[in-house]
């Protein structure tokens, strides 16, 4: 995958994942998991670095990502990942040129994707 995260730039990175998440904050599905926030500032920061080097940027941060383990703790379902996918495109495509805006979402898919396992698994190996 090309690195996009100059070609976005980190303001940009930023604005989107301020906007997402005040959609999220609204959202009648995904406000529920996200409700356990209480620091939103740190949210966003840390979210925004994730995509940031998600997206090929340089690290800035010195913060150790449990992607699979924060989204089990959060309660996280396939339904929910839908939710949450359909209402990130629209927020991606509303904020940046298509090209860029598809290269964000392919990583968006990876990730999810490797969620959608995850939770199979974990479905088929209970502890």
């Amino acid at each position: 995958m090309r690195d996009v995260a100059e070609e976005i730039g980190r303001e940009r990175v930023r604005d989107v994942v301020v906007r997402f998440y005040a959609a999220v904050r609204e959202h009648p599905t995904l406000s529920v998991p996200f409700a356990r926030v209480t620091d939103w500032t740190h949210h966003e920061d840390v979210l925004t670095h994730f995509w940031w080097t998600t997206l090929g940027g340089e690290r800035y941060l010195d913060y150790r990502y449990r992607v699979a383990d924060r989204h089990m703790e959060a309660g996280f379902t396939p339904p929910l990942l839908e939710d949450w996918h359909r209402l990130f495109a629209q927020t991606v495509k509303t904020s940046l040129p298509p090209e860029l805006a598809e290269a964000w979402l392919e990583r968006a898919r990876n990730i999810g994707a490797s969620l959608l396992m995850m939770h199979a698994w974990r479905e088929a190996n209970p502890t």
